[in-house]
């Protein structure tokens, strides 16, 4: 059994094909399927079996996966450690995050960080909650921050995640200067059923928005953007309300923005939890154990 098959075995599962997993590792499709052809034949378990252009894994499959999965984190995790020892003051961070963290988290954070390890790189990416999470389960990612709501919350906590919460952000409505509600200081929830709303593809406003309306809302009614910035040019251009976190109005000078007005949220709030996921049984070396130290205190 070599470590190479392992990792051959657990791309495919991941891949869903060998022509796939083969291109992803730079090898040829007949190399990684001899590999997996001698690698059954030595546990005498098959491992996969075809369903249609795809492979799926055996019931034997299914059950070695967590082993070989515990295997190659020990080994990643070994690997690590002899490079910390070798060279304790070089290494790099993947940080995930959602834009609403670069507000007034990340910068101050990250300068706090480059004071006590000057020689340690940071890769930030940016992207939605949903993405940060897959991204930190499959490894693309060390350690992420993302906002969150109580459900998104308990399956991060039944997962292989943890979730410390940092801070908690409130909401407001932003609609157009020349709109009907602009004469108003807050809007109320019925408000919002007749209106436009314009809202990120994805994401935890999304998900807000839907449970709080439920049926009274149609589909029809939602304008889908990939960024905020589009929906707030949407708003100037009175194509409907959106929905942002409250830090954005200070951040972007919407309060110095003559096209739109701010309104609070009157009976219901949209208040989502700041947090800082990572997994739980991960090897970390010390200047990410800083770097998480120095994200975690208030």
């Amino acid at each position: 059994m070599e470590m190479r098959q392992l990792r051959y075995f657990e791309s495919i599962v991941k891949y869903g094909t060998m022509r796939e997993a083969a291109a992803k590792l730079f090898i040829s499709e007949p190399s990684i399927s001899q590999q997996i052809n001698e690698f059954q034949k030595e546990i005498g378990l098959p491992l996969f079996e075809k369903q249609g252009r795809k492979i799926a894994l055996t019931s034997e499959g299914k059950q070695l996966l967590p082993l070989v999965k515990a295997v190659l984190e020990a080994v990643s995790s070994m690997e690590n450690a002899i490079s910390e020892i070798v060279n304790p003051e070089v290494g790099f961070i993947k940080l995930g995050f959602v834009s609403v963290t670069t507000l007034d988290i990340v910068p101050n954070k990250l300068m706090e960080f480059a004071k006590i390890c000057p020689d340690i790189r940071v890769e930030m990416v940016e992207s939605g909650t949903l993405e940060l999470i897959e991204c930190l389960l499959n490894g693309s990612v060390d350690v992420a921050l993302i906002s969150v709501n109580s459900r998104i919350k308990s399956v991060i906590e039944l997962s292989d995640m943890q979730c410390k919460v940092l801070s908690n952000v409130s909401s407001v409505a932003i609609v157009s200067y020349n709109h009907p509600f602009a004469k108003q200081d807050k809007i109320s929830l019925n408000q919002l059923l007749d209106e436009r709303i314009i809202l990120r593809r994805q994401g935890v406003y999304r998900e807000e928005i839907f449970s709080l309306l439920g049926d009274a809302i149609k589909r029809d009614s939602i304008y889908s953007v990939d960024t905020q910035d589009i929906a707030l040019k949407l708003v100037e251009l009175g194509l409907g309300i959106t929905i942002i976190p409250e830090p954005y109005i200070s951040t972007w000078k919407l309060n110095e923005n003559p096209q739109i007005k701010i309104l609070l949220l009157d009976d219901f709030q949209i208040n989502l939890d700041i947090c800082l996921i990572y997994k739980k049984n991960q090897y970390r070396p010390k200047f990410l154990t800083n770097f998480m130290r120095i994200f975690s205190d208030n």
